[in-house]
């Protein structure tokens, strides 16, 4: 077989001629959850549902997502040599505390991780005026989600990166209901972190979830709940429970792991 008749095959193979970017590897994961979106499926529980997690190694291409028009952006700022691999160091995901201290937009918008998630968020340079809720800070990693238009990311960023990832419109639920818009993780080894976001009835006042030894108090606001943690299940799912606070005072606890598919 000539090198000319090998070179020729070779630009018809479909492999992926390098290892896809980080910023690639989310654009095909929100692909995948607009495919994954199961909104007219009933939940198998009463009062929460949940979609399929992500998983973060998938087969999708880079081109097929963009052609898709999907918007999504995830920078990596993890610190080499740290024992593993993710968009916050070892250190700053050590300082994770449960309950989240708020953070209110002014403040949020002049912090190093605010002006990070504006940046990353800013799809194409696009510059329009951001709307941001759900600003937290849990020891020294913030989250907050980023609205521009009809386009909303949920975004953690440390000291000099983080990840941000393309998320739904916010969703009104019945009183005394969740629903789970996306949830995954990022990173390995000690820099793996899980998070969650969704959407929370108007008499939800709080969510705890417990996972792998962890007790998160979500944040809430405007009808979406956000959390995040440490350690948690690498590929992504929920484990542990999820306990509704309701504004009668009762709660109901689920099993992450009897919910999902």
């Amino acid at each position: 077989m000539t090198n000319d008749l090998l070179t020729r095959l070779a630009d018809l193979d479909a492999a992926p001629r390098r290892t896809p970017s980080a910023q690639e590897i989310d654009r095909e994961e929100t692909l995948l959850r607009t495919i994954l979106d199961d909104d007219e499926r009933p939940g198998r529980s009463v009062g929460v549902t949940f979609r399929r997690p992500l998983v973060r190694r998938l087969s999708f291409t880079a081109a097929g997502a963009l052609a898709a028009g999907l918007a999504l952006v995830a920078v990596n700022g993890g610190v080499p040599g740290m024992g593993g691999s993710g968009p916050l160091s070892s250190s700053e995901l050590a300082s994770w505390t449960g309950t989240a201290k708020n953070v209110d937009v002014a403040a949020a918008r002049a912090s190093a991780a605010g002006k990070w998630c504006l940046d990353a968020t800013d799809l194409n340079g696009t510059g329009t005026e951001p709307v941001i809720s759900n600003a937290d800070l849990r020891g020294k990693v913030a989250s907050m989600v980023v609205t521009r238009g009809d386009v909303s990311a949920y975004c953690l960023a440390g000291s000099d990166g983080g990840a941000s990832m393309g998320i739904s419109p916010v969703r009104q639920q019945p009183d005394g209901h969740i629903k789970v818009d996306t949830l995954g993780s990022r990173g390995s080894g000690d820099e793996e972190l899980n998070y969650v976001v969704g959407w929370a009835g108007s008499d939800v006042e709080g969510i705890t979830v417990r996972d792998h030894g962890h007790t998160i108090e979500a944040t809430i606001q405007d009808g979406r709940f956000t959390a995040w943690w440490p350690d948690g299940d690498p590929d992504g799912a929920i484990t542990g429970t999820l306990t509704l606070h309701l504004a009668d005072g009762s709660t109901r606890t689920v099993r992450g792991d009897t919910l999902l598919d």
